[in-house]
């Protein structure tokens, strides 16, 4: 019949290895901080289980039977797993198996990401970074499940069970073509609500951020278009008289001889950046680390802006 391991304590277990390491029952019993008797208790508890004695007493010491020769390679082999296993695992930026996942909005793809990956390839070139595109109504799930290690976005009304870091604060701005009736000067809050405009609606909610802001301060804009892909923004609204709202940290990535833009006259029209995580797992050093490079290119982009709206705080 198979041995239940049920019915081995595993402080028995430490006995033995560390009177296969020392061979004397005074030097175990200082290793592992026990009195003799008790460490002697202990082996013999061990050897009614086993139904062997062990350990035989000579004049060099107490040297291990046949039968505890036999078992101590796996036993040892055992409790190396099983510290490995309790320990936290240790993390080194320059471990090649290192590979972290992130859900990047849009936004943060243009204004962060490239921050990042930059920063990272300097001071951990072998740490692999997967970037994945996913919209916020599922990153709940892929934050529980460990599909991803922290989704970074405008990401509101996440449960309280996850934690979250402030990057970045960003506004909205008027994009249209050059040539559109209304480029060339600031417009009016008639000319915004009364434009065409180009709606980007990544998610599957009922209503897009910018139309969420909107109806917050009592206004509500002419919705002509919608697209769920940002890509697509720039190609529509260069071929129409559509205009679409574009972050102001996103304007230096369009052609300015193509594009105008202008302020959005609606006040508040601003959002603010955050990294997400589970709360799971916060004391990770692997995960610490990466929070801690986050935080460094979000004051890094804030040393680009002038430090005007933008926001980190530490990375816990």
């Amino acid at each position: 019949m198979p041995m239940n391991l049920a019915n081995i304590d595993l402080k028995l277990l430490v006995v033995f290895d560390a009177m296969m390491a020392e061979g004397s029952v005074s030097r175990a019993a200082s290793r592992l901080g026990m009195s003799q008797p008790a460490l002697s208790n202990a082996l013999n508890r061990l050897r009614l289980l086993l139904n062997d004695r062990l350990f035989l007493r000579t004049a060099e010491g107490m040297r291990p039977t046949p039968r505890a020769i036999e078992i101590s390679g796996p036993i040892q082999s055992a409790m190396r797993q099983i510290e490995e296993a309790l320990e936290p695992t240790a993390f080194e930026p320059h471990d090649p198996d290192w590979t972290f996942s992130l859900a990047v909005s849009d936004h943060a793809s243009v204004v962060l990401l490239p921050l990042l990956i930059e920063h990272i390839a300097r001071i951990a070139p072998r740490v692999s970074v997967n970037i994945q595109s996913r919209p916020n109504e599922e990153l709940p799930a892929l934050l529980d499940n460990g599909e991803i290690d922290v989704a970074v976005g405008v990401i509101p009304n996440l449960p309280r069970r996850f934690k979250h870091m402030a990057l970045f604060e960003d506004r909205y701005r008027c994009m249209m073509r050059q040539g559109h009736p209304l480029a060339g000067r600031p417009i009016t809050l008639e000319e915004f609500l009364s434009a065409d405009q180009l709606s980007v609606k990544p998610g599957i909610s009922d209503i897009s951020r910018v139309d969420r802001l909107l109806a917050e301060a009592g206004l509500k804009r002419r919705v002509a278009t919608t697209v769920h892909q940002f890509l697509a923004a720039p190609a529509i609204v260069s071929r129409s008289d559509l205009i679409v709202l574009v972050f102001e940290k996103m304007v230096p990535i369009f052609d300015p001889s193509r594009f105008y833009f202008c302020p959005v006259p609606v006040p508040n029209m601003q959002v603010a950046a955050t990294a997400v995580w589970s709360d799971v797992y916060s004391d990770l050093p692997a995960h610490k680390w990466l929070r801690r490079q986050l935080a460094v290119v979000a004051r890094q982009l804030a040393a680009e802006y002038g430090g005007c709206d933008t926001a980190v705080s530490a990375a816990g």
